[in-house]
């Protein structure tokens, strides 16, 4: 049924209908009920939980009016005093008797009784010849106690008491608990105490009562927008993960205000908001453009550390935009030979790598700082230093030369796995390191190695490509695939090549002339030696065809799909798919390059004399064998 929520419509979000569920009550507090609300946000509508206060006959209202009484501003600094003095009494009568000397009992000096009653109850003191007090009686004088605290104007005196390591408040934490919860939907709480609210009922979300307290916090925040600013924002965002119903509400207000106090965030509050959104797995590309810029501007006042976990971060999240390239390189230029870190030299290439940036001035920048301080990186940095310049078909003679040597010098000391990794990104440039490829090869090396294998694959993949392409090399020198093994095609790459088989027909000139998906035989079963499109004189189709025959491959043309991920930033093919290329003229075929991206936007507008002309255009400037 409907109901008054006693919420203002907070900003931004437009409260559009409330309910009440009178049989949904909170546990042993009858003054008000769990209730839901509806908002809007943008076009979204989402229900939220709430909580309502119950509406009272106007004796009571006018009696708590009456009774209830405003603490000194200064009385909750006094508490340590006050508990100071209530430790003087050793016996509960003692309490009692100061009780009444009061003129007026404060939430602090109410606190401070409650704290010494418990003490004496489980802690008797041996000269306490008092008779036992009343149960009855002693619960009666603990309850109004507890309730000069409930109604305290002083919510900071509740959540002092609800922080407090004692034992004695426990019994009371949950009453507390309502009351806060209460006043931060009636907006009695300031930003700095529901935070510290949400940090208690996060610290003890393993009970389940205040679990689910935990979302009904969101109408706090929004009230309190006006309060967020550039110190509070990471706080608030560091609480974000522990919300469920509401968090997207809380997100989009934290979100707006990002985008307006971004420029004055400092660099803890902004990786504090970066490693949130990593903790959710949350794609949010307009937030991760703002902290991209954060980044930009102020990336003069970073050093080596900070950069690493903002960069890290980003490729944990696998955003990347000019920004943080500009970033980077930025940072190189004015760090210069000051690079000292080679945790942050592999973050800058491991990040490269993962989003193909073949940035000139970042690249050269990391290669020099290996030139000073080679010597000094530690032995299981290198292949990470090292194999990134072969993805990214980044070739320098001198460079690579260089770290054949150091690794040839330094062999024992690498994994057989980093070994094998680093020869083949020299291999994807076209360098041969011979004589490191020889020592991969001893029996003993191998003797350690299964035949199914990750390093296997790899090392087969090596003996293949030296015995292509480098004459000095006397492969290969493990045994040939004698059963090829399969190798799937990427499954967009076979959905579009189905959606333009027909034009790839009348560009062959039949079915007899076209085979996809072909595997050359006879070499390591590796997607480097996969031909997506095959087009062929008739009777030459893949299950009949004589692969040993040059005069025959020479009427082959092998047709590649390349994928978005195929391409560096600059439009160069990564350095696996340059080898393959490479290969599959040395086995005396044409190959001619399809962008993926092309053929489907050709396809998705269904253009198809452009899809025919570049397809023939293409066919036609195919490179020749070698």
């Amino acid at each position: 049924m409907s109901g008054n929520t006693n919420v203002p419509p907070p900003s931004n979000v437009y409260c559009l209908l409330s309910r009440c569920f009178s049989d949904d009550k909170i546990e042993k507090d009858p003054e008000y009920n769990c209730s839901t609300i509806i908002v809007e946000n943008g076009p979204h509508l989402q229900e939220l939980p709430l909580i309502v206060r119950r509406a009272k006959d106007l004796t009571g209202i006018r009696e708590e009016k009456t009774n209830t009484e405003r603490a000194p501003q200064h009385d909750t600094h006094n508490y340590p005093l006050i508990q100071a003095e209530f430790k003087e009494c050793l016996a509960l009568r003692d309490v009692f008797s100061l009780l009444s000397k009061c003129t007026k009992i404060t939430p602090n000096i109410a606190l401070g009784a409650m704290e010494r009653i418990y003490h004496l109850e489980k802690n008797p003191h041996p000269l306490d010849t008092t008779p036992n007090y009343s149960s009855v009686a002693k619960d009666a004088i603990v309850e109004k106690l507890l309730k000069v605290v409930m109604k305290t104007e002083e919510t900071q005196t509740i959540l002092n008491a609800l922080n407090a390591i004692s034992t004695f408040i426990e019994p009371y934490k949950y009453e507390f608990c309502d009351e806060v919860l209460l006043r931060v939907s009636e907006n009695k709480l300031n930003l700095d105490q529901i935070c510290k609210f949400m940090e208690f009922l996060v610290k003890n979300r393993s009970n389940q009562k205040y679990s689910e307290m935990i979302d009904k916090l969101w109408v706090g925040f929004v009230d309190r927008e006006h309060e967020i600013n550039e110190d509070t924002i990471s706080k608030i965002f560091k609480l974000l993960p522990h919300f469920r119903e509401s968090k997207k509400t809380v997100l989009n207000l934290l979100e707006q205000k990002l985008l307006e106090l971004w420029c004055r965030v400092k660099l803890p509050g902004m990786y504090e908001i970066l490693n949130t959104y990593l903790q959710e797995n949350s794609w949010r590309p307009d937030s991760f453009a703002i902290i991209a810029g954060w980044l930009y501007t102020n990336i003069h006042a970073l050093d080596d550390d900070s950069l690493l976990e903002m960069v890290t971060a980003f490729t944990k999240i696998k955003y990347n935009d000019g920004q943080i390239e500009k970033s980077i390189e930025r940072y190189i230029r004015l760090k210069g030979s000051k690079l000292e870190s080679p945790i942050l030299i592999v973050g800058i290439l491991n990040y490269c790598m993962q989003f193909r940036i073949r940035n000139v001035h970042i690249l050269n920048g990391c290669q020099e700082y290996y030139w000073r301080k080679g010597n000094y990186i530690p032995i299981n940095f290198i292949k990470s230093i090292i194999f990134p310049y072969g993805f990214l078909y980044y070739y320098n003679s001198n460079y690579f030369t260089a770290v054949e040597k150091f690794v040839d010098d330094n062999y024992e000391k690498f994994s057989a796995d980093d070994i094998s990794s680093i020869i083949l990104a020299l291999i994807y440039t076209c360098h041969y390191p011979l004589q490191l490829v020889q020592k991969i090869f001893t029996p003993e090396r191998l003797s350690n190695i299964t035949d199914d294998s990750l390093l296997m694959r790899k090392m087969t993949l090596i003996d293949t490509a030296m015995t292509l392409e480098c004459k000095e090399y006397l492969g290969p020198m493990l045994p040939k695939d004698q059963w090829s093994k399969s190798v799937s095609q990427d499954g967009r790459v076979r959905k579009i090549v189905t959606l333009i088989h027909e034009d790839l027909l009348e560009i062959a000139g039949g079915s007899e002339r076209l085979s996809v998906s072909v595997l050359v035989p006879h070499l390591c079963s590796d997607e480097a030696y996969l031909i997506d499109i095959m087009l062929h004189p008739v009777g030459l189709g893949s299950n009949t065809f004589n692969w040993k025959s040059k005069c025959a491959k020479d009427e082959i043309v092998a047709v590649l799909v390349h994928l978005p991920e195929h391409y560096c930033s600059d439009d160069q093919l990564v350095g696996p798919q340059e080898m393959r290329k490479r290969h599959l003229r040395l086995l005396g075929m044409k190959v001619a390059s399809l962008k993926y991206t092309t053929l489907y936007d050709f396809k998705s507008s269904k253009n198809n004399v452009g899809l025919q002309k570049y397809l023939k255009e293409c066919i036609d400037n195919a490179s020749l064998s070698l």
